[in-house]
């Protein structure tokens, strides 16, 4: 054997050991040896319509991520210019415009700070304020700098959504950037979709804020209340030792939304720039019934949920009901032991997305870093241990940076999937035996070199898939299908003009050499040609066009290597060993 040969034949050993090392995962899944999972742990798992699951595709809302970048900066511009003695009289925002308001005590005052302000706020430029606003600057934020942060947020809310679905212990799912501003989401094998729908569209954005129950405004607007609410008394203990009287709304709680959107809708004109009105659902007893409650909270945040490190199921061993334990970290336990000593005796309002969730009365200053979440007391207890599960999950994982809306929602059952995947299989097995037994009819032993490298092409086609953890999809296997048929075609070519060569009284060692030379450059056209069809599927297709482009591609270079090398390396080792007056094919 010449040298080359021994070289090729090394090669091809050595990829075919390292097919089978990237298949062993896959083949003994959970019987796979620690040892060996520790060193190879990649599978070619089942695509979502092979094993059934859920398919979203998610919008994120990327002008509410500018606008709540602007509302968060509202505290820090107050705070600079109470440290720069400036005269801001407020620092407020234009609803739903990523727009900042400072308001000064005077027109001097205005004057005066006005460039050190705009040079402060470096990310914003001027425009001119509301007509209704009297010694007001106004600050948009720029163009480039929105644009950035928009960005951001999309990536941000990939990367926060993969966490969630990690937690959820689901295996092979697929969280990508769709678009410009959209997130595809791919999880197969969930049983619970209205859960997993739930827990990856929730923001799970956590604050905690002070109520102020000496804030009786609402009082004044007994006979004036949107349809539907009532005004109510709750007497409270301040800090003193005095009784308040506190007024908050109180109503049914409408399946719709639409009674709150209304309250929310009378508040805005009742309430000033330092205070905000948010609800929380509670349980009627006597009525049977969910209803919601207002509170009247001080706008500033005191402390968010970035803060949090760990969030855990605990349970109430008095009560036995489950709750979330919250763990913050060292800035975050420093804030909180400050917070509720300076509010001893007042409600602190634990708020997630912008619902009140629980308001409990601050007794003493907590220190250890440490809070709880009570939860819907009237529901079972398992009802509750899942909620609290639920909500454990998407605080460890973190807020989205913006809500995202679901812009499509498929589900494949997994009878459907059982389905497809038998289908699928037949149609892969019935098409290499077709294949394997016409290249044996039509040429002979040179046929059944052809089909050693079909079933080669097929352990490295699926290698390479196992390799880069792929998923394979009732489109793949389509694609699996088609390169069997590329990589016979391949081998009746080679066939034909090595079957021409020998027509012509060429020797069987030349005629093998001449015949693979011919069909060389016409084997490569064609692929190439397909090739390139296949990237621009892979290019610009999504979901089953994709999967199809992928094994597509994979199957070329597999085929093109095993009909042209290996074929070659077989037929070489035959004739170099003695020489062949016939060949049988």
């Amino acid at each position: 054997m010449e040298r080359t040969w021994w070289w090729k034949f090394g090669v091809v050993v050595a990829l075919l050991l390292l097919a089978v090392a990237y298949l062993i995962p896959t083949v003994l899944d959970d019987e796979t040896p620690e040892w060996y999972s520790s060193l190879i742990n990649k599978r070619l798992s089942l695509g979502l319509d092979l094993r059934g699951g859920i398919h979203l595709v998610l919008g994120v809302e990327v002008d509410k991520a500018v606008v709540d970048y602007v509302d968060r900066l509202t505290e820090e511009v107050d705070e600079y210019c109470e440290e720069e003695d400036l005269g801001c009289k407020k620092v407020s925002t234009l609803e739903d415009e990523p727009v900042l308001l400072v308001s000064f005590e005077s027109a001097e005052r205005l004057a005066g700070s006005k460039d050190k302000l705009k040079e402060w706020l470096g990310n914003m430029t001027e425009e001119p304020p509301p007509a209704d606003r009297e010694n007001t600057l106004a600050f948009r934020i720029r163009d480039d700098f929105a644009d950035s942060r928009k960005q951001y947020a999309v990536l941000q809310a990939i990367e926060t959504l993969r966490n969630r679905i990690d937690e959820m212990a689901v295996r092979e799912a697929l969280v990508a950037k769709q678009g410009e501003n959209g997130i595809l989401i791919q999880i197969p094998g969930v049983k619970d979709i209205e859960r997993a729908r739930k827990m990856i569209g929730q923001t799970a954005q956590l604050e905690f804020k002070i109520v102020d129950d000496a804030y009786t405004e609402l009082g004044k607007y007994a006979d004036e209340l949107p349809p539907g609410w009532e005004l109510k008394y709750e007497s409270r203990r301040d800090e003193n030792g005095g009784l308040l009287r506190v007024p908050y709304l109180d109503a049914a709680k409408d399946p719709d939304g639409k009674n709150i959107a209304a309250a929310r809708e009378w508040l805005k004109e009742k309430i000033d720039g330092t205070h905000e009105v948010l609800f929380e659902e509670y349980e009627d007893t006597k009525k049977v019934e969910t209803r919601l409650r207002s509170y009247v909270l001080i706008k500033k945040t005191m402390l968010t949920g970035d803060t949090i490190t760990d969030a855990r199921v605990s349970i109430d061993q008095q009560r036995n009901r489950p709750y979330v334990s919250l763990t913050f970290d060292r800035q975050g336990a420093n804030t909180f032991a400050k917070v509720t000593g300076d509010h001893v005796q007042e409600r602190l309002a634990i708020v997630l997305d912008n619902r009140v969730k629980s308001a409990p009365v601050i007794q003493q200053r907590i220190g250890g870093g440490s809070a709880m979440i009570t939860l819907n007391d009237l529901a079972s207890y398992n009802q509750l241990f899942q909620e609290a599960q639920d909500l454990a999950v998407v605080l460890r994982a973190g807020a989205l940076p913006a809500p995202v809306r679901f812009e499509e929602t498929r589900t494949v059952g997994p009878t459907l999937g059982k389905d497809s995947i038998e289908k699928g299989k037949m149609a892969v097995v019935v098409g290499f035996l077709l294949v394997v037994v016409f290249m044996v009819m039509y040429y002979k032993f040179s046929g059944l070199i052809a089909d050693v490298a079909l079933l080669l092409s097929l352990v490295f086609i699926f290698a390479v898939m196992a390799a880069f953890e792929a998923s394979l999809t009732l489109p793949g296997l389509a694609g699996i299908a088609l390169t069997l048929g590329m990589a016979v075609d391949a081998n009746v070519i080679i066939n034909e003009r090595i079957r021409e060569e020998l027509r012509i009284g060429k020797t069987v060692k030349a005629a093998i050499a001449a015949g693979y030379d011919r069909a060389f450059w016409t084997i490569f056209d064609s692929n190439i040609t397909t090739a390139l069809a296949g990237f621009v599927l892979w290019t610009y297709g999504t979901g089953p066009v994709k999967g199809f482009a992928v094994t597509l591609l994979i199957g070329i270079a597999s085929s093109m290597f095993t009909a042209i090398v290996v074929t070659r390396l077989i037929s070489d080792a035959i004739t170099q060993k003695r020489e062949l007056e016939t060949l049988s094919i």
